[in-house]
Formats: C-alpha cells, sequence, structure tokens
C-alpha cells in the first residue's frame, strides 16, 4: 500500500468522522432549544430564548407535568394534569382571567399554574357555564366535555368567576390556545 493511498483514506474517514461529530452536535444543539423546556440554550440569532421572552411567555412556553408521547396529535385526559403531544400540551384544570385574551389554568393535580393565548382562531366549546347550545340546554359530548361554540368574551367572562373547569389544548412554544373545552359539572 502506498503512502498516497493510506493517507486519502484517512482523510475520507477523518472527513467522515468530522461531518458525523457536527451533524450530532447540530442535532443536539436543536433538540436542546426546542424541546428542553429548561434550557438557556441561545437561539440562532445569537440570543436567549429566556432572556428575551416576556414573563407572559415564559410561562407559557414551560409544560407544568406530564410525560412525552411523541409525535401523535393532542390528547385529551379526563383526569387533571398535562399531556404533552409533540408541540401540543394539554392540560386540565380549573380557569381564571389574567388579562384581555391572556387566562391561566390551575392544573388539577397542584402542577404550576400555566398561562395561554386565546384569540378569535381558538375552538371555544362550552357546556353550561363558558355558554350553552343554542337552544339553551346544557351542550355535552360523551367525554364529558362541552360542545357549544362560545366565544372568546364569553369564555373571558365566564373566566373570571374562576370556578370553571377546563381542558385547554395549546402550542407549547406560542402559548396559543387551540381548544378550551369545558369539564361539564352537573
Amino acid at each position: 500500500m502506498s503512502t498516497t493511498s493510506t493517507t486519502n483514506r484517512f482523510r475520507g474517514r477523518a472527513g467522515r468522522r468530522i461531518a458525523a461529530t457536527i451533524v450530532a452536535a447540530v442535532a443536539l444543539g436543536l433538540g436542546a432549544t426546542a424541546c428542553g423546556p429548561d434550557s438557556d440554550a441561545a437561539d440562532s440569532s445569537g440570543s436567549s430564548a429566556s432572556s428575551t421572552a416576556s414573563p407572559s411567555q415564559q410561562a407559557s412556553s414551560q409544560p407544568t407535568s406530564g410525560s412525552s408521547s411523541g409525535n401523535s396529535g393532542s390528547q385529551g385526559q379526563d383526569g387533571g394534569g398535562a399531556a404533552n403531544a409533540g408541540r401540543s400540551l394539554t392540560i386540565v384544570g380549573t380557569m381564571e382571567y389574567l388579562a384581555p385574551g391572556k387566562l391561566i389554568v390551575k392544573p388539577e393535580d397542584g402542577g404550576t399554574d400555566q398561562a395561554f393565548l386565546v384569540a378569535n382562531a381558538t375552538n371555544i366549546r362550552g357546556a353550561a357555564a363558558i355558554c350553552t347550545a343554542p337552544d339553551g340546554s346544557v351542550a355535552i359530548g360523551d367525554d364529558g366535555y362541552g360542545t357549544a361554540k362560545c366565544t372568546v368574551d364569553e369564555l373571558e367572562k365566564a373566566a373570571k368567576t374562576n370556578s370553571v373547569t377546563v381542558r385547554v389544548t395549546m402550542d407549547r412554544k406560542s402559548g396559543g390556545a387551540d381548544t378550551v373545552a369545558e369539564k361539564y359539572h352537573p
């Protein structure tokens, strides 16, 4: 074997090893910033995500509890607490008003309070306390959660009572609620 072919072979292996190391480091870096709720890793602009977010954004970007379940869709839960599903976070608890468009859910399992944002695009479903069916009757599905379509104003009014239990499915990164469904209590 000549010295030239040995050197070229070494360069090829070394180059692949370096490339594999770089790919692994990038993957770990992206995973730590995208998935690590306690990570202070810098984003691509070099600024720390936790230092640039407002207090309500920081609260809404950190999950309260639960276990990861891969990249499956949103998960509902009949009990208290939170369920994590990819970018979604589902929490069951008592809803409280914070500010216009900003509410809090206090998990039934005693976990950390979770702030979330609501907008006209949020799917809001009431049973009786948030809103009722068009004929004024209780509107619940087989899972015990509301099915009547409600407005953001009705949701905020109900939140001010601090007595309505809801299941909130939200985007863990933006803090925006996709769905807020009232848990019916006869």
